[in-house]
């Protein structure tokens, strides 16, 4: 849909909608530090503001949910076909539900709900903001092979997700950043940055580890790869996201 469109990011609407660019070059250039990515980062986090705002039960639903259909990558694919209908002009989301034998219709039904669909009354959108959001993050997911997408839920129990999302804003221009720093702690455990490397190679990011630094850098050719990761980790993280005394549950 137009709003969905003008809600992503420069160049991200090409990849989770499944259309290419007219011109013969991805914008992700090979062999580029991590750091090229980081206004897009910077944008991915006004677009997940919604799930920040909301309650911190709701939050914890949602991602509990999202974490779960990693595991379902078909059940993931028809979340998102009905995301895509519900935002076009035609609504066959509402008859894609109601013909939908899944064992998983209740959590499907429940997710709905959840990022601001009305059931009862022609699948209407009461927030659209939270709505776009979620659109965003199931459209990043549903590019993830199934293997990435375990990877990225043992990401999640591992809590790596927050590190991984720094990534970009930490990295220097040839892609290094000091392991001495807190915040890739996580990442000097040698099982975790396997993990963590697998994700990333998958999208075509480097990472490698010395004594005392980490580089992440872009393959050759990455096309769209990284992108598409770094809106599933940034959604997630926007979900975990936890609040001050002084925030406000929605």
């Amino acid at each position: 849909s137009s709003a969905f469109k003008d809600a992503c990011c420069p160049h991200l609407f090409d990849v989770v909608d499944n259309k290419k660019l007219s011109g013969p070059e991805s914008p992700i250039p090979s062999d580029a530090s991590l750091n090229i990515l980081s206004k897009d980062v910077l944008q991915l986090k006004t677009q997940f503001q919604p799930f920040m705002n909301l309650s911190e039960e709701k939050q914890r639903a949602l991602y509990q949910m999202i974490c779960h259909l990693l595991l379902h990558e078909e059940t993931v694919m028809q979340l998102e076909n009905m995301l895509d209908s519900l935002c076009s002009e035609r609504s066959p989301g509402i008859i894609a539900m109601e013909e939908l034998k899944s064992p998983e219709k209740p959590c499907l039904e429940e997710f709905l709900q959840l990022v601001g669909v009305h059931l009862q009354s022609k699948h209407q959108i009461y927030n659209e903001e939270l709505f776009l959001a979620a659109h965003y993050l199931l459209s990043a997911l549903a590019e993830l092979s199934s293997y990435s997408q375990m990877l990225l839920l043992a990401c999640c129990d591992l809590q790596l997700v927050p590190t991984l999302c720094f990534l970009p804003n930490m990295t220097s221009e040839d892609g290094t950043m000091t392991l001495a720093d807190p915040v890739l702690a996580p990442l000097a455990d040698p099982g975790k940055f396997r993990i963590a490397q697998r994700l990333l190679a998958l999208s075509n990011i480097n990472l490698e580890m010395t004594e005392s630094s980490i580089k992440a850098v872009t393959m050759k050719k990455p096309i769209f790869s990284p992108i598409v990761l770094y809106i599933a980790l940034n959604g997630l993280y926007a979900l975990g996201y936890e609040k001050t005394r002084t925030d406000e549950a929605v």
